[in-house]
């Protein structure tokens, strides 16, 4: 087993032994199984084959399905010696909109579930959006209760920008604590985490950055809808924005490297999340998906690759709502 900066170092290849450290306590792997709302029998299906194949980091919120998320994930654990739960890595999400009475609506939150999850203490526990009407300082110092209270033992936050991260970073810091992760939407189609040095600043205050890379999980960058669609009904407004030329040209490229590697195209865009210093969260509704998204690892795309990709890749933007990374 090898332990890495989340950032590899040139020529590291990743391979399901290669643990990233959270906050220096949580080693996980290099991908993360993200729920999605699907069969349960075939969502458990991709939970066992994600543990099989060495990559048991599972994100799941507390408003995936109300709550039905965290309940599936402690039904999947039911079938698992104590020894194998130790080596799952379970993530969890608080959505704070609309709370304001901290930290106690926090500890209760985490607490709920926990309880749905089945588990005494979660390994991570994000803010899901910087949606909250109490100052960051509030927040911060809740989440510095929630570690001291034992109910888990990294935390980290979403869709936080610039600022929102360095300050965030700050608060837990007078508390002794690291501030973890940074999930936010970030792929060959949403660069603008990259561009606006919001990666780079990750690395430099010493903690990771997942990369949620959507558009793999809605099919677009798996050449599944090509460049001009027809695009599913309720995809249509978020793919019909993106110019079909520049589209064409990334998806073209990613095919001609999915040949060179003997691998699928999502595996490519999977790849190029992790060589740009990111954790990607790889949506999988089955199996298989769960096996194709493994492709991305034991293989690392060249310098002239990950250039090639980045003439093609686009800007996207952020919002006053909900997306400020």
């Amino acid at each position: 087993m090898s332990e890495t900066p989340i950032r590899p170092p040139q020529g590291v290849v990743p391979t399901k032994d290669t643990k990233i450290v959270l906050a220096g306590q949580v080693k996980v792997p290099p991908m993360v199984w993200n729920w999605t709302p699907a069969a349960e029998k075939d969502a458990k299906e991709a939970f066992d084959v994600a543990h099989e194949l060495g990559i048991p980091f599972y994100d799941t919120a507390e408003v995936y399905g109300n709550g039905e998320s965290e309940r599936e994930i402690s039904r999947f654990r039911e079938s698992y010696s104590e020894e194998e739960k130790k080596k799952q890595v379970i993530a969890t999400k608080y959505l704070p909109e609309n709370r304001t009475a901290f930290p106690d609506v926090l500890l209760s939150a985490l607490r709920d579930s926990l309880a749905r999850l089945g588990m005494q203490k979660a390994d991570l526990y994000q803010i899901h959006a910087p949606i909250h009407p109490v100052a960051i300082s509030v927040v911060g110092n809740a989440l510095a209760d929630a570690v001291q209270a034992g109910l888990v033992t990294t935390v980290g936050v979403s869709n936080y920008g610039l600022d929102e991260v360095r300050e965030m970073h700050a608060e837990l810091k007078k508390r002794g604590i690291q501030l973890a992760s940074n999930q936010i939407s970030y792929s060959l189609v949403r660069t603008i985490p990259e561009k606006s040095g919001l990666i780079d600043l990750c690395h430099e205050l010493g903690k990771i950055l997942n990369g949620d890379p959507i558009a793999i999980g809605m099919g677009l960058l798996t050449g599944k809808f090509g460049s001009t669609g027809p695009w599913p009904e309720s995809r249509r407004r978020h793919f019909e924005k993106f110019d079909k030329a520049q589209l064409a040209h990334l998806l073209d490229t990613l095919k001609a490297m999915a040949t060179k590697y003997d691998r699928e195209q999502s595996a490519i865009a999977l790849n190029w999340c992790i060589a740009k210093g990111t954790i990607p969260l790889a949506g999988a509704r089955t199996a298989q998906h769960v096996r194709q998204n493994e492709k991305a690892l034991n293989f690392l795309l060249t310098p002239e690759d990950i250039a090639e990709l980045d003439k093609f890749a686009f800007l996207g933007e952020n919002n006053k709502e909900w997306q400020h990374g």
